[in-house]
């Protein structure tokens, strides 16, 4: 497109602006629709916000173990401060939203084994972290 065609749009588009007011066009959806509908729209569903923190989770176990095996090889602090745990905080909210209601037994249930599965995860790590540190021959 020529840069005078591209001006004469622009001035085009601007001028009907100002003749026919900003009023006409509805309030934030002047280019495209919302994108924060989906985000919105389970507000008010918890099982699926659990869900996805259980998805984050799982992500941030394997990235920060990705990134800090080496301190978990060498370092002595204690594990917690290195590589958290995950599924702690993550079943305080599960039980709370059964006790509110907010989830079924079912939910509840199936959302305390993938809690399961990320302790189990983090024990793997610091399995693995603990064989490596022994065949380096860091004391542990």
């Amino acid at each position: 497109m020529s840069m005078r065609l591209y001006i004469f749009y622009t001035f085009l588009f601007c001028g009907s602006l100002f003749y026919t007011g900003c009023s006409s066009i509805p309030s934030g959806n002047l280019f495209r629709e919302d994108r924060y509908k989906d985000m919105r729209a389970y507000e008010q569903d918890v099982g699926s916000r659990i869900e996805q923190y259980l998805e984050v989770a799982r992500q941030e176990l394997i990235e920060n173990f990705e990134r800090k095996e080496y301190l978990m090889i060498r370092e002595d602090q204690p594990p917690p401060v290195i590589h958290p745990r995950k599924d702690t905080t993550l079943r305080e909210l599960i039980f709370s939203a059964h006790k509110n209601q907010k989830i079924s037994d079912e939910q509840r249930l199936e959302y305390i084994e993938n809690c399961d599965d990320l302790y189990a995860l983090w024990e793997k790590h610091w399995r693995i972290a603990r064989k490596k540190a022994n065949r380096m021959g860091f004391p542990r």
